[in-house]
């Protein structure tokens, strides 16, 4: 396995795994296919550049899953980022794909000088939910009808680990 930063050069590889999540795990993002495919090409490189996007890859070089984060954009948050979306293909799943996508993401962003990172997760997703806590997230609240998906509300546990040593979870 290798993961590295995914580039413009990756764009289609990228869009193909993220429209595969999308039809495979609508619940696991907050865009809907349509919308997904309605980007334009040069605005998915533009977001590949701009954010953090962590690539996957099997022995064979295929592009098995995906991580974004974003840091906060006025400077008052920039010690802050977002991570999401998050994807492994469901046959690379339990391989440790995630866990290393996961990892080397935390890493980057530590090294950047980001203090904290926060995700949203699916109150069901318990599978990914685990890794999250294995990796130093904690529950800090719930988003309920985070997302709507025909029509039907989903909820979302909202989860935070602290990169810099600091305990996050008081008064939690």
């Amino acid at each position: 396995m290798t993961v590295r930063r995914l580039g413009p050069k990756d764009v289609s590889a990228f869009r193909a795994l993220w429209a595969e999540g999308l039809m495979r795990v609508p619940t696991a993002f907050l865009f809907s296919a349509e919308e997904v495919r309605a980007i334009p090409n040069k605005d998915v490189a533009r977001g590949l550049e701009t954010n953090l996007t962590l690539g996957a890859f099997d022995d064979s070089a295929r592009l098995v899953g995906f991580a974004t984060a974003r840091r906060g954009g006025p400077k008052r948050m920039r010690h802050m980022a977002d991570i999401g979306p998050v994807y492994v293909r469901e046959e690379a799943q339990g391989q440790g794909h995630g866990r290393a996508l996961m990892e080397h993401l935390l890493r980057h962003l530590t090294e950047a000088g980001v203090q904290q990172a926060e995700l949203s997760v699916d109150v069901e997703n318990t599978r990914v939910q685990a890794l999250y806590v294995a990796l130093g997230f904690h529950r800090f609240g719930m988003r309920p009808r985070s997302v709507l998906i025909d029509g039907v509300s989903r909820d979302d546990l909202l989860m935070i680990v602290a990169l810099d040593g600091t305990d996050l979870a008081r008064g939690a």
